[in-house]
């Protein structure tokens, strides 16, 4: 069934990636593996682990939790879901970043989408709405940014990417949730 719905949007999927890469230059590549370094299981990893050891420290089990939680499922669902569904990675373009054979769903904008918004959320407890609204825009964006990294970097198709965000989107406002994060 995917791979059919997948074959309908081939072409237009392509010729989307093929118009970003037109636009490809030097100081995009730069900028655009940076957002590949920030959505890399190197950079989370070590940013769960301290922000698990933080809460521990002072005292918050339930966040603590929650962070190792989130961190466990967010790689979990990535990982199987690219070998359950082993859609092929796009293939236009030679790449300046070698993966895995597998595009879907897009593993930094999914990563990206659950921890940025939830780490401005989490940072921002007991600051004045403004203050978290602000910081939480701005996570959203450096998501955004990552998201479409992996587009310039042809790395994957767009529904790749959409489908990770949506995953991460849900999966943030199921931590926050559960956690009783309010808008204020």
């Amino acid at each position: 069934m995917l791979q059919a719905l997948w074959a309908q949007l081939a072409p237009l999927e392509a010729r989307l990636l093929l118009a970003i890469h037109a636009g490809a230059s030097p100081p995009l590549d730069r900028l655009f593996l940076i957002s590949h370094d920030l959505g890399t299981v190197l950079f989370f990893s070590p940013l769960v682990l301290a922000l698990v050891f933080w809460h521990l420290h002072r005292g918050e089990r339930r966040l603590a939790g929650l962070w190792g939680l989130v961190g466990l499922s967010t790689y979990v669902l990535q990982e199987g879901l690219k070998r359950l569904v082993a859609r092929p990675r796009p293939e236009l373009w030679p790449r300046l970043v070698e993966l895995g054979p597998y595009s879907f769903p897009s593993g930094h904008a999914l990563a990206s989408a659950t921890f940025f918004p939830l780490l401005a959320w989490d940072l921002t407890r007991g600051s004045r709405p403004r203050v978290r609204f602000l910081a939480v825009c701005v996570a959203v964006l450096l998501s955004l940014a990552v998201g479409l990294g992996r587009l310039y970097l042809g790395v994957h198709w767009p529904s790749d990417v959409l489908t990770g965000w949506g995953i991460g989107g849900l999966q943030c406002v199921a931590a926050a949730r559960t956690l009783g994060f309010r808008r204020g």
